[in-house]
């Protein structure tokens, strides 16, 4: 199947927002997330795990989600997860009790889970080879963009109204995309009405977990996306708390990581084509490597901000390429389990990314030994899985 027949230009820009939305939903109200702690009466480490529940969802949905669409297509769990994506956020907008926010962005995150999955899936069904990884890359991309818009906008928004004003847009883009998906997006997985889904579901994480190569690379970004995770969890209490940036400066900084991101995504692709995925994921996961080093490097010296800004930058602008290269790697040849094999990667990754909120939060936010140290722990692990996996043959 060419995936030119199937999707319009439209339609891919649709994916790379449905792909993105759930992410948005965590970058977007972090400028908030101090003014959250205040207005909730908590600690830092308790309205860090309002992350920690988001990704657990994204994560606990996927492994769901995935199979079930590998079974009745795609489209009616996407209108499903934008629905309930929507209907959630709602809710939060007059919330006054921590736990019970914790416990709707878990359900937030399980419905937001939809569009990680699917949009990937998606690609898959309609491309392969090079074209599965320059459409994942222009995928990447648009995920991207959200991470440079959501805390500007979000840190406008918290300054002019509070911080529930973010809710009130999240539950505004839910329905948008329901509506997107409802009159734009074709259906592109035959059911297969004949397959008990838990069996089914079973035999193909069977499959694909007993599958070196895919295993290896699912967890190479799923602990590179720990440090992007980290990240989220830590830099509004050290750049906001500790070296007292404003929320419109901390939007500032979060944009240009963003931007980061964007740029490292566009160039893995254009370089791919040329030297291959693995030698391109490789590099960059030395240079997010790099990063963290400089960010270990800059606790001996005394307030030295730029220092912090330019390893934040490092380490965040790497996923981009790791990202995208590590997940075309794993999804080739994955057509038949395509939403099982984008449900794998998605849990590791949110799963792993969890577990950071908390263990940055729980040492306080005083200093950012903790985010340092767990930072390059992960991103050592990933490497060293890297030197492991076999060339293949492009």
């Amino acid at each position: 199947m060419h995936g030119l027949d199937r999707l319009n230009k439209f339609q891919i820009i649709l994916l790379g927002v449905l792909s993105a939305f759930a992410v948005f939903s965590m970058d977007f109200y972090l400028p908030g997330l101090p003014a959250l702690q205040k207005d909730l009466h908590t600690t830092a480490s308790l309205a860090q795990m309002t992350i920690t529940t988001s990704l657990v969802g994204l994560g606990v949905g996927q492994l769901f989600i995935g199979p079930w669409s590998d079974r009745i297509g795609r489209r009616v769990p996407l209108l499903v997860g934008t629905l309930v994506f929507g209907i959630t956020s709602l809710l939060m907008i007059d919330i006054n009790n921590i736990w019970f926010m914790i416990v709707l962005r878990f359900f937030q995150g399980l419905s937001g889970s939809v569009g990680i999955v699917l949009s990937l899936a998606i690609i898959t069904d309609c491309f392969d080879g090079k074209e599965l990884t320059k459409n994942i890359a222009i995928n990447q991309a648009i995920n991207g963009v959200f991470p440079v818009l959501a805390p500007i906008i979000g840190g406008l928004v918290v300054m002019a109204a509070d911080w529930q004003m973010t809710f009130v847009i999240m539950a505004v883009m839910g329905f948008c995309l329901w509506i997107g998906v409802k009159w734009g997006l074709p259906e592109t997985r035959k059911p297969k009405e004949n397959i008990s889904q838990v069996g089914g579901n079973t035999v193909n994480y069977k499959e694909l977990i007993h599958d070196k190569n895919f295993t290896l690379y699912l967890l190479i970004q799923a602990l590179m996306m720990a440090s992007l995770f980290a990240y989220i969890a830590g830099s509004s209490f050290v750049l906001e708390n500790i070296f007292q940036l404003s929320i419109p400066m901390f939007g500032v900084v979060y944009a240009i990581n963003g931007i980061g991101i964007t740029i490292a995504t566009s160039f893995a692709g254009f370089f791919a084509r040329k030297y291959g995925e693995h030698l391109i994921l490789g590099g960059f996961i030395i240079y997010g490597i790099f990063g963290g080093l400089l960010l270990a490097g800059s606790l001996f010296f005394a307030n030295d901000l730029w220092l912090i800004l330019i390893a934040f930058f490092i380490i965040t602008s790497a996923i981009g390429g790791v990202q995208g290269m590590a997940t075309a790697l794993a999804m080739r040849g994955k057509q038949a389990q395509a939403g099982s094999a984008s449900a794998l990667l998605g849990m590791a990754r949110y799963a792993i990314g969890g577990l950071m909120s908390p263990l940055v939060g729980v040492f306080g936010t005083d200093s950012y030994v903790a985010l340092a140290i767990l930072i390059c722990l992960v991103q050592w692990g990933a490497f060293i899985l890297y030197l492991r996996v076999p060339r293949l043959k492009m």
